[in-house]
């Protein structure tokens, strides 16, 4: 016999794993601060793409592809092509549907090439009564086929001749009598059906609220009493005082009181909750899945701080699942026992699971009979050839009709979407791969820049205005995964990828000559802080709140009026003002150590890296890249990021390697490091040799402003002053040309016609108080490219594009291919992933529109007053995306691909489960190899025009779509040029 301790711990430790198990289901968004894109399906990347789509959407209630109508309206305008769905359609497995007249292949061809009606059991009584679905034959019918369908009847027997047709196809469906639905998975469910009381909308205001004082960051003006014993303590703390609750949850501040008398925990009051609903803790998963997924978002963030509590920027609080559940199913069960004994419904156990269960629906029956005169339409089956029919014939054909639905036919239609993007970019690949090309001396600079596919435009124009520089792509931490405090921080940040744990600390300091600037900066600081605490304090005070709005107010009504008509010059003042008023002193980074240096005893990081690690930091940025000589005598690295004003998602655009984060500071230390002589000295050991006259200077791009800063520039040996002024000009052009590109997918830029006008109003954007969209950020991304740049130097990619700097020549052992893909593939992969699953359903897996978007807990954003938190993206992020898998070209040969990726378990499963596509190309011939159904393909290379133009700028004015892959003459080839031969 078990003990009854004994069957109580089993409970508790059965529970504990359904739970953490469950917890994989819920978002993985952290807190805005941080926002780092991710797969939003990162719960179902075990399965293969298409059935993980399928199930999620099962899971969550959503959709796994666009609307049928989309791919038809992609079809009309040429997107998708006829021979993209019979490439997709060959690859399907073929059966015989009619005996020597129709197969499954022609059949759906048909299908997919015309689309069928929409149809539907809800809507299919009114087609046939009111909306004529009857009186007419499909217009898009060849007049042979009206012909045949007529069974030679004359053209104004047409009406009942497709009367006849549909009575014969509603003959030949099946009747099915349905089976009894399935049972209610949550009281709310069963509750609902028998009561029309819904219990979510008892309980998600209270929930809601009393997760968002307890998570919050410093948006409340009182901190939740007795937070830091957990949620369910804190809630039981607060309701057990009393108050006034909604009717269906009375007597809560009673049974938390009981709970909090009997001090019991939370795995108790789930294992308890559970008896009442009588489940069987064993049986419990879906029923503690449907309660999860009722509110995801907010038990999601819960989760993550659970798990990294460092994301809670400014206060950590015991963040627990077990204990939300906990609180979810007492709010559950106290407003589900009101509600039944409201209605009389007896004993709780028995009366949520109460359904009005009922089989087939007379209007599904009148939907299939409708989908198949549809089918008989297209291809050409009269009443009589179907009345002809045998009854197995009937059986196939019916049963052709019934799994050809629309799930099935969009995924066939997204996979020619996606086949057509892959001609589109590939081929044109191809061509360029194969032209002849020019390498002539030293180059005259080298700019590093992130991977990131904003940056392939600044690449592009950049070589454009000097074909002299050349330039490369790496993640946008360079290499030093670091735990930063810049001068004014309080507390240090990580400035590396999400996954990485930095152990080394970086401090930002002012020199030894501006000290006392520095001090008198600190004194400045404070006394404003605690000016704006004082002045938010009276705005909440009874006499105080009323004198501080009456003058106040009427003091801030002239920098709104300016902030509002002129952003811009409003933004360029207060910077001015805050400068005069807080001077910014020059400063230098800690970010060396000896040997024997430890750890910091308070937050258990080095201070900063010893000369072997700086070696190691170097060498993983300039190997991968093929960077190990041939060095030009400035060398730029530009971290990047984003700034906007009213803009609750704008770590979204920051760079996610970084995690969330702005990468300047990455670039700055990994130029510091790189002009050290001790380091250089260890380089020479890993094959690479960096001159005595090459300078290193990191910088920062904001994307959103296209503003570009460069650190340290008076460290800079006075030798190079024309080697930086050559390229600071340069890229003070790029990034103007950049912002004039950026424009033409801006309506509200049409009328700046010149790089100068643009970049004024890329400015004013990043400033405006009502600017939804500030920028696009990585809304067309869609392919990575992991290869030398000659690969792709010269072709317009339309910023759509990872690039990613590698040479095969100098990895043997596939050793840095395998580095890159771990970083590239997950990262890239999930911007994408995210980006796609937000455009295939917005309000789904994104966020919605930003306009009813409310800031709550200085965590998330949430719809109104009360609403889940908003996760993924928003609607005005993702409104010009292209929603396709990501597109990885990787110049190194099948073999030593596959081996690469076999290495790293999560890119394994990205590529066999084809989350990402993998395609290797031959950077000499063009030949390519794609990796379908787990093997490589000879890529059969459609031809596909390469056109040219003289400039970027030339093949894009004018147009806003996406444009295709055109050659670029000018800059297309790095060539070597005197220095006093640069223009200025």
């Amino acid at each position: 016999m078990i003990e009854p301790n004994t069957a109580d711990a089993n409970a508790a430790d059965m529970l504990r794993h359904t739970v953490r198990h469950l917890t994989h289901l819920l978002p993985a968004q952290g807190p805005i601060g941080v926002f780092v894109h991710h797969n939003t399906l990162h719960a179902f990347q075990h399965m293969p793409f298409e059935q993980a789509v399928v199930e999620a959407a099962k899971t969550f209630g959503t959709e796994p592809y666009l609307s049928e109508a989309a791919y038809l309206r992609d079809l009309e305008r040429g997107r998708i092509r006829p021979e993209d769905l019979d490439f997709v359609l060959n690859r399907e497995e073929d059966a015989v549907v009619l005996k020597g007249r129709l197969n499954r292949r022609a059949l759906r061809g048909a299908l997919l090439q015309r689309g069928l009606r929409p149809i539907s059991a809800e809507s299919v009584e009114w087609a046939l009564e009111e909306g004529g679905l009857l009186d007419r034959y499909r217009v898009d019918l060849t007049a042979e086929a009206r012909s045949l369908l007529r069974d030679g009847a004359p053209e104004s027997d047409e009406a009942e001749s497709v009367r006849k047709q549909f009575q014969v196809c509603r003959t030949l469906v099946c009747e099915q009598r349905g089976a009894p639905s399935e049972p209610p998975l949550r009281p709310r469910d069963g509750l609902k059906t028998a009561t029309g009381v819904d219990l979510d909308d008892v309980i998600h205001p209270l929930l809601i609220r009393l997760c968002a004082v307890f998570l919050d960051q410093g948006q409340a003006y009182w901190p939740m009493p007795g937070r830091d014993a957990g949620l369910l303590a804190a809630s039981q703390l607060v309701i057990s005082s009393g108050g006034v609750f909604p009717e269906y949850l009375a007597g809560l501040d009673s049974e938390m009181a009981r709970q909090m008398r009997q001090q019991v925990s939370a795995e108790q009051v789930i294992e308890d909750t559970l008896s009442i609903f009588g489940v069987p803790i064993e049986e419990a998963e879906p029923f503690l899945k449907a309660e999860l997924l009722a509110l995801p978002a907010w038990p999601g963030m819960i989760n993550q701080l659970e798990l990294r509590p460092e994301l809670a920027e400014h206060e950590q609080v015991p963040a627990s699942v077990m204990e939300y559940l906990a609180l979810r199913l007492t709010l559950n069960k106290v407003a589900a026992a009101n509600v039944s004994r409201r209605f009389n419904l007896g004993l709780l156990a028995i009366a949520w699971r109460r359904t009005n269960g009922h089989g087939r629906r007379y209007g599904e029956d009148l939907a299939s009979a409708a989908r198949l005169m549809d089918v008989a339409q297209l291809v050409g089956l009269s009443a009589a050839d179907l009345s002809a029919l045998d009854t197995r014939s009937v059986a196939r054909l019916v049963r052709e009709v019934e799994i050809f639905d629309d799930l099935e036919r969009r995924r066939l239609y997204h996979l020619a979407y996606e086949r057509r993007h892959e001609i589109l970019v590939l081929s044109p690949l191809a061509k360029h791969a194969r032209r002849p090309r020019r390498r002539d001396g030293r180059p005259a600079a080298q700019v590093f820049f992130c991977v990131d596919d904003r940056a392939e435009s600044m690449r592009r124009h950049l070589e454009e205005i000097d074909p002299a520089v050349e330039t490369f792509g790496a993640v946008g931490f360079f290499g030093a995964v670091i735990d930063y405090t810049g001068l004014d921080d309080a507390v240090g940040s990580p400035l590396c990828p999400v996954v990485a744990k930095p152990q080394h600390a970086v401090i930002e300091r002012p020199n030894q000559a501006h000290e006392q600037l520095h001090e008198t900066r600190v004194v400045r600081r404070k006394l404003w802080s605690h000016l704006a605490r004082g002045g938010f304090m009276s705005s909440r005070m009874l006499v105080r709140g009323w004198l501080s709005a009456s003058v106040l107010g009427l003091m801030s009504l002239f920098p709104l009026t300016a902030r509002v008509l002129a952003p811009r010059t409003y933004g360029k003042l207060r910077k001015k003002l805050n400068a005069a008023f807080l001077p910014q002193p020059r400063t230098e980074i800690v970010f060396m150590r000896g040997d024997e240096e430890g750890k910091e005893a308070a937050r258990g990081l080095y201070l900063g890296f010893t000369v072997a690690e700086r070696v190691a930091v170097a060498t993983d940025v300039l190997a991968p890249a093929g960077l190990i000589d041939r060095f030009a005598r400035i060398v730029v690295i530009l971290g990047h990021g984003s700034t906007s004003l009213n803009n609750p998602l704008e770590s979204a655009y920051n760079c996610g390697a970084c995690g969330g984060r702005r990468g300047g500071p990455n670039a700055r230390v990994f130029a510091a490091l790189a002009n050290q002589p001790e380091v250089r000295a260890g380089l020479l050991d890993k094959a690479i040799r960096i001159p005595d006259d090459t300078w290193f200077v990191g910088g920062y791009h904001d994307t959103c402003t296209d503003e570009i800063e460069l650190f340290d520039l008076d460290q800079t040996p006075p030798s190079h002053k024309m080697d930086l002024e050559r390229i600071q000009k340069s890229l003070e052009k790029t990034r103007a040309l950049d912002a004039h590109e950026r424009l033409r997918r801006f309506e509200l830029g049409e009328e700046c016609d010149t790089p100068e006008l643009a970049l004024r109003h890329v400015e004013e954007r990043a400033e405006h108080l009502s600017e939804p969209r500030p920028e696009y950020g990585h809304c067309t991304n869609a392919v990575c490219v992991i290869g030398k740049r000659s690969l792709t130097r010269g072709l317009f990619l339309d910023r759509r594009t990872f690039l990613t700097s590698y040479d095969a020549a100098i990895d043997p052992e596939d050793d840095y291919l395998t580095a890159l893909l771990g970083a590239a593939i997950p990262v890239c992969g999930g911007i994408n992933l995210e980006y796609y699953f937000s455009c295939i359903d917005n309000e789904g897996y994104g966020c919605g529109t930003k306009l009813p978007h409310n800031v709550v807990s200085l965590l998330g954003v949430m719809n109104g007053h009360a609403s889940d938190l908003r996760t993924g993206l928003s609607s005005q992020m993702i409104e010009i995306h292209e929603p396709v898998r990501l597109l990885c070209v990787v110049e190194t040969t099948p073999e030593r691909l596959i081996r690469a990726v076999k290495r790293n378990p999560v890119v394994t499963e990205l590529v066999e489960n084809s989350w990402v596509r993998v395609v290797a190309i031959d950077s000499e011939t063009g030949v390519m190899h794609a990796y379908r159904d787990g093997k490589f393909e000879l890529y059969d290379e459609p031809d596909v025009e390469l056109p040219r133009a003289e400039t970027s700028v030339e093949w894009y004015r004018g147009k806003s779509e996406h444009l295709p892959i055109a050659r670029i003459e000018q800059g297309m080839d790095l060539v070597s040029s005197p220095m006093e031969a640069h223009s200025a």
